[in-house]
């Protein structure tokens, strides 16, 4: 702007935005780009030509301070007076047919006439900037909304108003529940609460209304998740060891009603004895937990000239659940059997499951056999796999099979070899990490804690699944039939032989393993130190073990493959997500129940630990007794090395907020 121009603007009245308020100020002169004015207040301010809004045509005579102010003063109430006036609905009605923009001015005329002064302009402005629904103020123009954004932003404004009132409502109810009052809510407006507190808890950030939500429990001061789940137990909408990790994903224990009328269908079919050879001559042994209904495999054992058949023999489900079928559907819904704490929540309805599929003792069942012939020195000479009938003559417990072993001929041997499987494994880089396993149980209210060590037992049956999961894959691979393969990429360290069965090193060592993958090209499992690998022996169990009996029968049947690659690659994408979904529940509710054990048996006393890590300010340490690791605060003079032991007592224990803290025993 030029100087003359500049000094032209002493005198005029301008409106400009100050904090978000339009306000009337008075033109004294400029500085580089900026117009000194003064406010109302009697304050000078510099203010940039950006934020003017409207500017007189003619400049006042306002010779003193106090005239100055007289006029500003005039101008505002005036200014305010006719906005207050203004109907912008009506001005709207007028124009909005008409044409998409005007300028202030040009408003003004349509509603004032055609000679308007500047206190009308600036009055037009005003309400055009105060308005929400009819107009909107871009570069000195004036934007007419059209009737269909009009009744866009009116509905937006009822949903706005619906949603404050519902927060204040919400508030008084939350705090009036909490604090054990009664408080005249609408039952609508606190099942509302309810759901959306209940769908934050379980989705956090992704949950529908979730800032709505953390809006309310903000204003009532609740910010912990444990504060949430209390509501909710106390409203009822959960219990006490509510799990829910199920919930969050979704998981049923029942089945719907289509697939159980459809397993009841398959099982009252029953099976095809066509194309299956009877093994039932073959006196068939299971060795399984004391609980298990499921029962999968089963494994014989006879002589043929001077060689050992080892028979793995692994449940036909695959003649039950056929592709595309509603039982099919939900197996690859769930994809896994889950053997929870307090629950098993089965891949496959019971009735399958536990028992038309199941090798129960005394029944004819149909299966996928595998007779591998072995050398005394466990050298597979020869294998046949093929579909049959066999009956199961003994069910052994692991620990009757343990106790078994010293006087049973036929488990000291299939132990013999499987432990010289094991040492070709070995001798191949197998890296088997030995480390305990926790079994909790609930039954009834009540909590049991089992340390399973990996007993011969539990040791024999590993190592003959190992050696039917890798006869299936060598069969795939044999046959260029497109499989699902398991891999393992060699550890990132080595820091034992295999045979280490020092707990630090084994749990040390976990940290150095390469994750496993599921891929559809055979590659070296290093874990297992075999060149390809699948799982097949758990088809009751776990939907890619069905889908590679799927695979395998198909062709033993009919010489082709029962899906293509590209249905496997489809399968495995959507499986992904499913299975770490299972791995998530399972993880997580083993966690809460262990703590809630921990809560009632080991808080406040003392317990024996393993330094496993060393922090600045703190070590994390091994409870071997649980295989749960805790964080242990260090004293500024101590500092433990890695491998020793250490007595720390658990404090503040919360399995709902997954909690723990312990601390060195005095």
């Amino acid at each position: 702007m030029k100087k003359g121009k500049e000094k032209e603007l002493i005198g005029h009245v301008v409106d400009f935005v100050e904090h978000g308020k339009v306000q009337a100020a008075y033109v004294l002169g400029h500085k580089d780009r900026r117009l000194r004015v003064l406010l109302q207040t009697g304050r000078e301010e510099l203010i940039p030509r950006t934020r003017i809004l409207s500017l007189s045509r003619f400049p006042y005579k306002a010779s003193t301070r106090q005239e100055q102010l007289a006029l500003l003063a005039l101008r505002e109430r005036r200014r305010e007076e006719l906005k207050q006036e203004l109907i912008m609905e009506e001005l709207w009605e007028v124009v909005v047919d008409e044409t998409e923009e005007m300028s202030p001015e040009e408003l003004a005329k349509v509603y004032f006439g055609s000679e308007v002064d500047d206190d009308q302009i600036a009055a037009i402005l005003r309400a055009v900037l105060e308005d929400r629904f009819f107009f909107r103020y871009r570069e000195g123009r004036v934007l007419i909304h059209s009737r269909q954004e009009v009744e866009r932003l009116k509905e937006a404004r009822r949903k706005e108003e619906e949603r404050l009132q519902r927060q204040e409502e919400g508030l008084r109810w939350l705090t009036a529940f909490w604090e054990d009052r009664e408080e005249d809510i609408s039952k609508k407006t606190k099942n509302y609460w309810i759901k959306a507190l209940k769908d934050f808890y379980l989705y956090g950030e992704e949950a529908q209304g979730a800032r709505e939500t953390k809006e309310l429990l903000q204003r009532a001061g609740i910010t912990r998740p444990g504060l949430i789940f209390q509501i909710l137990h106390k409203a009822g909408l959960f219990a006490e060891d509510e799990n829910i990790e199920l919930l969050r994903y979704d998981i049923k224990e029942s089945f719907p009603p289509e697939v159980e009328a459809e397993a009841q269908r398959v099982v009252a079919r029953g099976f095809s004895w066509e194309g299956r050879r009877d093994l039932r001559h073959l006196p068939l042994i299971t060795i399984d937990g004391p609980e298990t209904r499921d029962f999968d495999d089963a494994l014989s054992l006879h002589y043929e000239a001077d060689s050992l058949v080892v028979g793995i023999h692994i449940a036909d489900v695959a003649t039950f659940v056929e592709p595309q079928s509603v039982l099919f559907k939900e197996a690859l819904r769930r994809g896994t059997t889950l053997y929870l704490p307090e629950r098993i929540i089965p891949m496959l309805p019971r009735s399958l499951s536990e028992e038309a599929a199941s090798l129960v003792v005394g029944k004819q069942r149909p299966a996928l056999s595998f007779l591998i012939r072995l050398s005394k020195e466990a050298e597979i000479i020869s294998y046949e796999i093929f579909p049959s009938v066999v009956c199961v003559a003994k069910r052994l417990t692991y620990q009757e099979a343990d106790n078994l072993l010293a006087t049973d001929e036929v488990l000291k041997v299939l132990h013999e070899l499987a432990r010289k499987l094991f040492a070709r494994r070995l001798a191949s880089g197998a890296l088997p990490v030995l480390l305990p396993e926790i079994e909790i149980r609930v039954r009834d209210g009540q909590i049991t804690l089992e340390r399973l060590e990996f007993t011969p037992a539990r040791f024999l049956v590993s190592e003959f699944m190992i050696l039917a999961n890798f006869v299936a894959a060598r069969y795939f691979q044999k046959h260029n039939l497109p499989a699902i393969y398991r891999c393992q990429a060699k550890p990132r360290e080595r820091l034992i032989d295999g045979e280490e069965h020092d707990l630090l090193k084994n749990f040390l060592q976990v940290r150095h393993l390469s994750k496993g993958e599921l891929i559809l090209t055979p590659e070296f499992h290093h874990g297992l130190g075999l060149p390809v690998y699948t799982t097949i022996s758990s088809p009751i169990r776990r939907i890619v073990d069905l889908l590679m009996e799927h695979q395998i029968l198909s062709h033993l049947l009919s010489g082709k493959p029962r899906f293509s690659a590209q249905e496997l690659t489809n399968y495995l994408r959507n499986l992904s997500s499913v299975l770490e979904a299972a791995s998530n529940i399972s993880s997580r509710t083993f966690r809460y129940w262990l703590l809630k054990y921990l809560q009632k048996e080991a808080k406040g006393k003392v317990l024996s630990g393993l330094v496993v890590e060393v922090y600045q300010r703190k070590a994390r340490v091994l409870l071997p007794d649980y295989m749960l690791t805790v964080d242990v605060p260090l004293p500024p003079t101590f500092t433990p090395k890695v491998g020793m032991s250490l007595r720390v007592v658990l404090k503040n224990i919360n399995p709902r907020e997954d909690l723990v803290r312990a601390f060195l025993a005095h």
